[in-house]
Protein backbone atom coordinates (compact mmCIF):
# COMPACT_ATOMS: atom_id res chain seq x y z
CA UNK A 1 0.00 0.00 0.00
CA UNK A 2 1.39 3.56 -0.53
CA UNK A 3 1.90 5.48 1.86
CA UNK A 4 0.58 8.98 2.13
CA UNK A 5 3.29 10.80 0.92
CA UNK A 6 4.21 8.54 -1.72
CA UNK A 7 0.35 9.14 -2.64
CA UNK A 8 0.29 12.98 -2.45
CA UNK A 9 3.34 12.88 -4.88
CA UNK A 10 2.19 10.81 -7.33
CA UNK A 11 -1.15 13.05 -7.35
CA UNK A 12 1.07 16.35 -7.26
CA UNK A 13 3.42 14.47 -10.73
CA UNK A 14 -0.27 13.57 -12.24
CA UNK A 15 -1.10 16.88 -12.16
CA UNK A 16 1.64 18.43 -13.11
CA UNK A 17 1.96 15.66 -16.23
CA UNK A 18 -1.69 16.90 -17.13
CA UNK A 19 -0.80 20.73 -17.19
CA UNK A 20 2.67 19.65 -19.17
CA UNK A 21 0.40 18.53 -21.60
CA UNK A 22 -2.20 20.79 -21.90
CA UNK A 23 0.85 23.33 -22.10
CA UNK A 24 2.83 21.51 -24.98
CA UNK A 25 -0.73 21.41 -26.95
CA UNK A 26 -1.87 25.02 -26.53
CA UNK A 27 1.20 26.75 -27.08
CA UNK A 28 0.26 31.02 -27.55
CA UNK A 29 -2.81 33.33 -27.84
CA UNK A 30 -3.51 35.22 -30.63
CA UNK A 31 -5.92 38.08 -29.21
CA UNK A 32 -6.88 41.14 -32.15
CA UNK A 33 -7.78 44.69 -30.99
CA UNK A 34 -10.09 46.57 -33.17
CA UNK A 35 -8.68 50.80 -33.27
CA UNK A 36 -9.71 52.32 -29.95
CA UNK A 37 -11.40 55.56 -31.53
CA UNK A 38 -13.70 52.82 -33.28
CA UNK A 39 -14.17 50.13 -30.67
CA UNK A 40 -17.59 49.94 -28.82
CA UNK A 41 -19.23 52.05 -30.99
CA UNK A 42 -22.87 50.82 -30.33
CA UNK A 43 -21.81 51.66 -26.31
CA UNK A 44 -22.26 55.49 -27.56
CA UNK A 45 -25.84 56.40 -25.93
CA UNK A 46 -24.35 55.02 -22.66
CA UNK A 47 -19.98 55.92 -22.64
CA UNK A 48 -17.96 58.49 -24.34
CA UNK A 49 -15.21 58.09 -26.14
CA UNK A 50 -12.55 58.04 -23.22
CA UNK A 51 -14.95 55.70 -21.24
CA UNK A 52 -15.08 53.02 -24.05
CA UNK A 53 -11.25 53.05 -24.84
CA UNK A 54 -10.77 52.65 -20.86
CA UNK A 55 -13.32 49.45 -21.20
CA UNK A 56 -11.52 48.38 -23.62
CA UNK A 57 -8.22 48.06 -22.45
CA UNK A 58 -9.38 47.14 -19.04
CA UNK A 59 -10.99 43.63 -21.01
CA UNK A 60 -8.05 43.31 -23.01
CA UNK A 61 -5.62 43.16 -19.16
CA UNK A 62 -8.74 40.49 -18.09
CA UNK A 63 -8.18 38.16 -21.02
CA UNK A 64 -4.54 39.02 -21.17
CA UNK A 65 -3.76 38.15 -17.56
CA UNK A 66 -6.32 35.15 -18.31
CA UNK A 67 -4.03 33.94 -20.72
CA UNK A 68 -0.82 34.25 -19.00
CA UNK A 69 -2.20 32.58 -15.39
CA UNK A 70 -3.15 29.69 -17.57
CA UNK A 71 0.33 28.93 -18.27
CA UNK A 72 0.47 29.64 -21.90
CA UNK A 73 3.93 30.18 -23.33
CA UNK A 74 3.23 33.23 -25.66
CA UNK A 75 0.38 35.83 -25.85
CA UNK A 76 0.36 38.05 -28.79
CA UNK A 77 -1.66 41.13 -29.52
CA UNK A 78 -2.54 42.78 -32.67
CA UNK A 79 -2.83 46.19 -32.59
CA UNK A 80 -2.22 49.58 -33.63
CA UNK A 81 -2.96 52.14 -30.72
CA UNK A 82 0.29 53.05 -28.86
CA UNK A 83 -1.63 52.39 -25.59
CA UNK A 84 -2.68 49.09 -26.56
CA UNK A 85 1.15 48.58 -27.50
CA UNK A 86 2.64 50.25 -23.92
CA UNK A 87 0.06 47.68 -21.81
CA UNK A 88 1.01 44.74 -23.71
CA UNK A 89 4.79 45.69 -23.70
CA UNK A 90 4.26 46.34 -20.07
CA UNK A 91 3.12 42.44 -18.92
CA UNK A 92 6.31 41.55 -20.93
CA UNK A 93 4.25 40.17 -24.05
CA UNK A 94 4.37 40.12 -27.91
CA UNK A 95 2.85 43.06 -29.75
CA UNK A 96 1.97 42.64 -33.55
CA UNK A 97 1.57 46.21 -35.22
CA UNK A 98 -1.52 45.50 -37.45
CA UNK A 99 -0.46 45.95 -41.53
CA UNK A 100 -3.22 43.99 -42.83
CA UNK A 101 -6.83 45.25 -44.11
CA UNK A 102 -9.62 43.59 -41.88
CA UNK A 103 -10.26 41.68 -38.76
CA UNK A 104 -9.65 37.85 -41.02
CA UNK A 105 -6.81 39.18 -42.88
CA UNK A 106 -5.31 40.08 -39.59
CA UNK A 107 -5.60 36.89 -38.19
CA UNK A 108 -4.71 34.88 -40.88
CA UNK A 109 -1.33 37.05 -41.52
CA UNK A 110 -0.56 36.85 -37.51
CA UNK A 111 -0.99 33.26 -37.89
CA UNK A 112 1.25 32.74 -40.97
CA UNK A 113 3.61 34.96 -39.71
CA UNK A 114 4.04 33.29 -35.93
CA UNK A 115 3.88 29.70 -37.50
CA UNK A 116 7.53 30.85 -39.48
CA UNK A 117 9.09 31.00 -36.16
CA UNK A 118 6.84 28.23 -33.84
CA UNK A 119 4.64 25.75 -34.71
CA UNK A 120 1.83 24.28 -31.75
CA UNK A 121 -1.61 24.75 -30.70
CA UNK A 122 -3.16 28.30 -30.43
CA UNK A 123 -6.44 29.94 -29.55
CA UNK A 124 -7.84 33.41 -30.84
CA UNK A 125 -9.67 35.26 -28.15
CA UNK A 126 -11.49 38.89 -28.33
CA UNK A 127 -10.32 41.54 -26.52
CA UNK A 128 -13.94 41.97 -24.78
CA UNK A 129 -14.79 38.77 -22.37
CA UNK A 130 -14.23 40.32 -19.01
CA UNK A 131 -15.54 37.61 -17.15
CA UNK A 132 -12.36 34.71 -18.73
CA UNK A 133 -10.98 32.79 -16.60
CA UNK A 134 -7.57 30.84 -16.51
CA UNK A 135 -10.26 27.81 -15.82
CA UNK A 136 -11.67 28.72 -19.40
CA UNK A 137 -8.25 28.92 -21.26
CA UNK A 138 -7.10 25.54 -19.11
CA UNK A 139 -10.64 24.08 -20.55
CA UNK A 140 -9.95 24.79 -24.20
CA UNK A 141 -6.25 23.47 -23.69
CA UNK A 142 -7.77 20.26 -22.92
CA UNK A 143 -10.21 19.89 -25.14
CA UNK A 144 -7.62 20.33 -27.54
CA UNK A 145 -6.02 16.86 -26.71
CA UNK A 146 -8.50 15.31 -28.30
CA UNK A 147 -9.95 17.12 -31.32
CA UNK A 148 -8.77 19.43 -34.01
CA UNK A 149 -10.73 22.45 -33.19
CA UNK A 150 -12.15 24.02 -30.19
CA UNK A 151 -15.13 26.64 -30.69
CA UNK A 152 -16.75 28.72 -28.04
CA UNK A 153 -19.92 31.04 -29.38
CA UNK A 154 -21.36 34.19 -28.15
CA UNK A 155 -24.29 34.18 -26.60
CA UNK A 156 -27.21 33.61 -29.26
CA UNK A 157 -24.71 31.56 -30.61
CA UNK A 158 -23.57 33.37 -33.91
CA UNK A 159 -20.64 34.77 -32.76
CA UNK A 160 -17.30 33.29 -31.93
CA UNK A 161 -15.42 33.89 -28.96
CA UNK A 162 -12.70 31.28 -28.88
CA UNK A 163 -11.15 29.66 -31.77
CA UNK A 164 -8.20 27.21 -31.17
CA UNK A 165 -6.64 24.99 -33.73
CA UNK A 166 -3.76 22.10 -33.23
CA UNK A 167 -2.28 23.91 -36.24
CA UNK A 168 -2.22 26.60 -38.57
CA UNK A 169 -4.76 27.05 -41.38
CA UNK A 170 -7.37 23.90 -40.56
CA UNK A 171 -9.94 26.45 -41.21
CA UNK A 172 -10.41 29.57 -42.72
CA UNK A 173 -11.39 32.77 -40.44
CA UNK A 174 -14.61 33.65 -40.85
CA UNK A 175 -15.24 36.16 -38.16
CA UNK A 176 -18.29 38.48 -38.58
CA UNK A 177 -22.35 37.96 -38.72
CA UNK A 178 -22.69 34.20 -37.79
CA UNK A 179 -19.25 33.36 -37.99
CA UNK A 180 -20.14 30.50 -34.93
CA UNK A 181 -21.60 28.10 -37.50
CA UNK A 182 -19.90 29.19 -40.36
CA UNK A 183 -16.76 27.74 -38.60
CA UNK A 184 -17.98 24.72 -37.17
CA UNK A 185 -19.42 23.89 -40.68
CA UNK A 186 -15.92 24.18 -42.17
CA UNK A 187 -14.42 22.48 -39.35
CA UNK A 188 -16.63 20.11 -40.46
CA UNK A 189 -16.85 19.77 -43.82
CA UNK A 190 -12.94 19.03 -43.52
CA UNK A 191 -13.23 16.31 -41.49
CA UNK A 192 -11.69 17.54 -38.28
CA UNK A 193 -12.73 16.75 -35.09
CA UNK A 194 -14.53 19.52 -33.37
CA UNK A 195 -15.96 20.45 -29.47
CA UNK A 196 -17.79 23.10 -28.54
CA UNK A 197 -17.03 25.06 -25.23
CA UNK A 198 -19.18 27.39 -23.64
CA UNK A 199 -18.95 29.22 -20.51
CA UNK A 200 -19.87 32.05 -18.69
CA UNK A 201 -16.01 33.55 -19.26
CA UNK A 202 -16.05 32.68 -22.28
CA UNK A 203 -19.36 33.24 -23.56
CA UNK A 204 -19.83 36.99 -22.30
CA UNK A 205 -18.45 39.68 -24.67
CA UNK A 206 -19.19 43.24 -24.07
CA UNK A 207 -20.57 44.80 -27.39
CA UNK A 208 -24.44 46.36 -26.76
CA UNK A 209 -25.67 48.09 -23.89
CA UNK A 210 -27.70 44.79 -22.82
CA UNK A 211 -24.48 43.13 -22.76
CA UNK A 212 -22.92 45.83 -20.54
CA UNK A 213 -26.60 45.95 -18.14
CA UNK A 214 -26.01 41.88 -18.18
CA UNK A 215 -22.62 42.60 -16.83
CA UNK A 216 -23.95 45.02 -14.34
CA UNK A 217 -26.46 42.93 -12.65
CA UNK A 218 -23.62 39.72 -12.66
CA UNK A 219 -20.83 42.30 -10.74
CA UNK A 220 -23.19 41.57 -7.21
CA UNK A 221 -22.82 37.93 -8.28
CA UNK A 222 -20.13 35.12 -6.73
CA UNK A 223 -17.86 35.04 -9.69
CA UNK A 224 -13.92 34.81 -9.63
CA UNK A 225 -13.97 37.68 -12.03
CA UNK A 226 -16.46 39.73 -10.98
CA UNK A 227 -14.31 41.70 -8.62
CA UNK A 228 -11.98 43.11 -11.10
CA UNK A 229 -15.05 43.76 -13.40
CA UNK A 230 -16.71 45.71 -10.29
CA UNK A 231 -13.83 48.20 -9.91
CA UNK A 232 -13.90 49.18 -13.55
CA UNK A 233 -17.63 49.64 -13.71
CA UNK A 234 -17.74 51.48 -10.65
CA UNK A 235 -14.81 53.56 -12.18
CA UNK A 236 -17.18 54.13 -15.28
CA UNK A 237 -20.42 54.79 -12.33
CA UNK A 238 -22.24 51.99 -14.01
Amino acid sequence: MLSIRKLFKEIKNLIFNEIKLTLVLLEFAIIPVKKLADGKSRLRSLLTQEQRKYLILKMLEFVVDACVEAGLSRVHVIGSDPEVETLVKQKGLSFISDMWCGLNESLEGAISMLYSKHAGGFVILPCDLPLLLPEDVKTIGRLLEYNDVVISPSFGLRGTNALAMKEAHIIKMQFGASSFPKHVSSARACGKRVAIYASLGVCLDVDLPKDLKMLSNLSRLSHKGVNRVRTALDYLRL
